[in-house]
């Protein structure tokens, strides 16, 4: 299982920049996220205090397929994002601020390579839904490892190459 924590502002000091993340994972992965808002993109900025109940804070991970065609990074128009392969909302957690959300082990299995996910924060059940991040999702085929290639180098950092015979 991944664990990784995001930390977002819910206040942006400009309104043209959306905080993207990229995550790289393998198909048979299991993920646990947890998303912690704070007040602001302040570096002093404290984390928001979540109420439950009706109409309360919810925090939704949406996970559909890339489309490259029609957008551009940081801040151009996006085109719609077409059919959701994977959508949870997160539970309120035991840290202030903070949803967890779980991937379980091998939804990933059928998702193309390369996929876009968002993070939606609701304050009033569905009338005021907030795009707070975005990113892309690299899956990695199961059984495929990344090697880096071995080397010999010298005291001086100079590489031994050997010859073939």
């Amino acid at each position: 299982m991944t664990a990784q924590t995001i930390i977002l502002p819910y206040m942006r000091s400009s309104p043209l920049h959306i905080p993207r993340r990229d995550l790289v994972l393998s198909a048979a992965d299991s993920l646990a996220l947890r998303v912690t808002i704070v007040e602001s993109d302040d570096p002093s900025a404290q984390a928001l205090e979540l109420t439950g109940g009706i109409g309360g804070p919810t925090c939704m991970l949406l996970v559909y397929p890339d489309s490259a065609s029609g957008r551009w990074d940081y801040g151009a128009p996006r085109v719609s994002p077409g059919t959701v392969l994977w959508s949870a909302l997160g539970t309120i957690a035991d840290a202030i601020g903070s949803f967890d959300i779980a991937i379980p082990v091998g939804t990933m299995a059928g998702w193309p390579r390369r996929c876009v996910w968002s993070v939606t924060l609701d304050w009033d059940g569905g009338g005021q839904a907030e795009v707070i991040a975005e990113g892309f999702v690299h899956v990695r085929p199961t059984g495929q490892r990344l090697v880096a290639p071995v080397t010999l180098d010298t005291d001086t950092d100079v590489p031994i190459l050997v010859d073939g015979d």
